[in-house]
């Protein structure tokens, strides 16, 4: 290897991909793989008795897993090659399969139009590796050119182009044509999130599908899956009506009907802002995401939770908690009564959140805790004195009940 020299290549070459990429295979010493922007697979060299899991499926349906894809978008690896023109190693993921990989982008100008991957089997690539493997792609940019065949894109490429939009890698033209190609004729939508108990199978994914397709009022533009979550871009099918309380209707139905039809149970979903510009698809994303992250948290007040409005305060929690650990503070009164309830074996702490979350009914904070209200009022005057709080002062009580939420959050 070390007498190779760095450009070993010249495009006359070649009278085939597969000549090009056995001899990419050759002076690398490890297995490649060409693939078009959709990962189909174009060409792929042998490979010796080591292999993984992902490249032998790769090579047996002609195209990377789906669940493959949609871990590389998660963790930045498509995104970082679709900026990039050096070559990036990847980390071997054994969850999935994915043994060790060095991958890198194809370009015609300003555009990515294919990816040379090689495995990294028994030893990473040295310095002088990775440059012949970047200029193997300069060449390879020609050759598909040449030898490359042009497919129709497929139903799973409607994935890809998803993970694209979730991340902000596509171009508002391309983004335009896409939808204009799915019938996408609304101009308002939103993204909604479903988080699932657990991994969700072929079978489930099947099932998924299905209800998809045959729920009525919310069309649903794309859809992604990946471990535990469903990820869809929804619009409305009727333009004069109520597009809020049709997305809140459909998140509770859908887990609903999952757990009727084919009894997959407990699952939590909520969508984010109802927007019609296509560029603020990250920002709802992050916003169901919230959502259902607040609903894991909070199991008891937030289960009525569904549209990112509805969070109200929970919406800034992860920022208020991170400035509450930058500044030191403690709230002393909570930190006392905590104490307090420790040293005589009382709940007077879930007396008061609960006082709190029942917008400080008597009546209703009393059912909850399964207690008679004059219990409740002498527990009330004896958190007062405790905490040395006034809970009848608004500005006291809005922070005992966020400090309280606050501790929660940080605990989960």
């Amino acid at each position: 290897m070390p007498n190779q020299p760095l450009n070993p290549f010249r495009r006359e070459m070649y009278d085939s991909l597969e000549s090009f990429v056995d001899h990419v295979s050759d002076l690398l010493g490890c297995s490649i793989t060409l693939e078009d922007t959709h990962h189909r697979v174009l060409v792929y060299s042998s490979h010796g008795e080591e292999t993984d899991p992902v490249r032998i499926s790769t090579i047996i349906s002609r195209r990377v897993p789906e669940k493959v894809i949609n871990r590389l978008w998660k963790d930045g690896v498509i995104p970082n090659l679709l900026q990039s023109k050096k070559p990036i190693r990847i980390e071997g993921k054994k969850e999935i399969g994915l043994g060790s990989r060095v991958a890198v982008s194809i370009w015609r100008g300003n555009e990515v139009i294919g990816y040379i991957w090689a495995i990294e089997w028994n030893q990473p690539l040295t310095d002088s590796q990775m440059e012949i493997l970047q200029n193997a792609a300069a060449v390879g940019k020609h050759l598909l050119s040449r030898f490359g065949k042009n497919k129709r894109p497929s139903s799973r490429d409607d994935q890809e182009f998803f993970w694209k939009l979730l991340t902000g890698h596509v171009s508002e033209q391309e983004a335009n044509q896409k939808l204009l190609e799915l019938n996408y004729t609304s101009n308002e939508f939103t993204i909604m999130v479903f988080n699932f108990k657990e991994i969700i199978s072929k079978e489930m994914e099947k099932q998924i599908i299905y209800l998809l397709k045959v729920m009525d009022d919310v069309k649903i533009i794309l859809y992604t899956m990946d471990d535990h979550e469903l990820i869809l871009l929804a619009s409305t099918v009727d333009k004069q009506v109520n597009t809020a309380a049709v997305f809140k209707q459909f998140i509770r139905n859908f887990p609903n009907s999952l757990e009727e039809k084919f009894h997959i149970a407990d699952v939590d979903g909520g969508y984010g802002s109802i927007y019609s510009d296509m560029g603020q698809v990250q920002k709802c994303l992050k916003e169901a995401k919230k959502v259902v992250e607040v609903k894991e948290k909070f199991p008891g007040e937030a289960q009525s939770f569904l549209a990112y409005q509805d969070l109200g305060i929970y919406q800034f929690m992860d920022v208020l908690l991170e400035k509450r650990i930058q500044d030191g503070f403690d709230n002393m009164a909570i930190k006392k009564l905590s104490e307090y309830d420790t040293s005589h074996n009382t709940e007077l702490l879930v007396t008061l959140e609960a006082f709190l979350d029942e917008s400080e009914s008597m009546q209703k904070t009393a059912a909850k805790l399964h207690i008679h209200t004059n219990t409740l009022t002498y527990r009330l005057k004896r958190i007062s004195e405790i905490m040395e709080v006034d809970l009848s002062i608004p500005s006291q009580k809005f922070m005992l009940y966020l400090d309280l939420k606050l501790l929660h959050w940080q605990q989960n």
